[in-house]
């Protein structure tokens, strides 16, 4: 128990003897930390903007780079605060002419760099641009679009105004255009006509419009319509007691939107003859229509959305019983 103690007590001493030296000797080490941190000569990567300048009349023919990547060197301290700089570069290209140009991007100076900090590399170094006569055209507008319309459905008609757009650009690029397409507008389960306001699909730096332009897509939708054929319909008379009729069971087919026609249950479908009053004659042939005289109808649970393309037999005969 006394051995237990006594290490205690050197370790307490350790800690409490001489404790202004030793704070001092730790204040020291924490010094000489900072200053080797703040002293260590680091590498790292920033982006920087491409800011250009071109000549009156010209511009490139392919879209301009827009940022670069620069590797610097320096003081971890001054290194760290670069990422936080806007960083350009100006490429001045007002006294090139027509035709490619040769850069190098390593020789040109990086506005807002810390002077404590070297540009070690600049990816990409060199670039290669054409430059071309810019050209004004009248263009037609399309519209563009993706997904298609619920089942049953499609398009009829795509209306886009303004349809007809001023582009300037490269005349390499432009004086073979006749036509640019929208931004794409979305018909995933459209059911119904709808209008999207929408830009150009163009890219950017290429080709750019004479004034503001945005565009209205009108989107006509309709029903598709298809024929369906019903087996074995039967055959009801109305008010026709002492009436019957040869042909119990037709066949009918019926022409309408996909999914009002796929609605229909078979069972609600059925040929109704409709014998006049004092209708005197033994035998008949009723044909299908309105109006006075022995005739008969199709009835069918969809309305006037969906019409009768034809029955089989044509006519149905009728006779007394």
């Amino acid at each position: 128990m006394s051995r237990m103690k006594d290490v205690l007590l050197d370790v307490r001493a350790l800690f409490t003897t001489n404790l202004a030296y030793k704070t001092l000797a730790l204040v020291f080490a924490l010094m000489m930390w900072v200053w080797v941190q703040s002293e260590q000569v680091v590498e790292d990567r920033a982006r920087v903007r491409l800011e250009w300048k071109l000549p009156d009349g010209l511009m490139l023919v392919e879209p301009q780079l827009e940022t670069a990547t620069v590797t610097v060197e320096g003081v971890q301290a001054f290194v760290r605060a670069v990422r936080q700089t806007d960083l350009s570069i100006l490429v001045d290209l007002s006294r090139a002419k027509e035709g490619e140009v040769s850069l190098d991007l390593s020789e040109r100076p990086v506005a807002g760099m810390p002077s404590q900090v070297r540009v070690a590399s600049v990816s990409p170094s060199t670039l290669k641009v054409q430059l071309d006569r810019v050209l004004k055209r009248r263009v037609n507008v399309v519209a563009a679009t993706r997904g298609e319309p619920a089942e049953g459905f499609r398009v009829s008609k795509l209306i886009v105004q303004p349809d007809r757009v001023e582009l300037a650009g490269p005349s390499s690029v432009l004086r073979s255009l006749t036509e640019v397409a929208t931004d794409a507008v979305d018909l995933s389960g459209l059911r119904e006509d709808a209008e999207f306001q929408v830009g150009l699909a163009v890219r950017k730096g290429q080709l750019v419009p004479t004034q503001a332009a945005r565009f209205a897509v009108e989107v006509k939708i309709e029903a598709i319509v298809q024929q369906r054929a019903f087996d074995s319909v039967p055959v009801l008379l109305r008010d026709a007691e002492g009436f019957g009729t040869s042909s119990p069971n037709v066949r009918v087919t019926l022409a309408g939107p996909v999914e009002r026609l796929n609605a229909i249950n078979p069972e609600e479908v059925s040929v109704v003859v409709h014998v006049p009053e004092g209708w005197s004659n033994a035998m008949g042939e009723a044909r299908r229509g309105r109006g006075e005289g022995l005739r008969y109808e199709v009835v069918q649970p969809a309305g006037e959305a969906v019409s009768v393309v034809d029955v089989v037999p044509e006519r149905i005969k009728v006779e007394r019983r």
